[in-house]
């Protein structure tokens, strides 16, 4: 069960990671296009 709670741990931080990148991104997209 530890193991899995680590497992998970790093598969959120991953997740966390793709959705900063997106919000980056459309924070990047919004200025230009105004």
């Amino acid at each position: 069960e530890r193991t899995n709670e680590r497992t998970n741990e790093r598969t959120n931080g991953r997740t966390n990671e793709r959705t900063n990148e997106r919000a980056s991104e459309r924070t990047n997209e919004r200025p230009s296009d105004r």
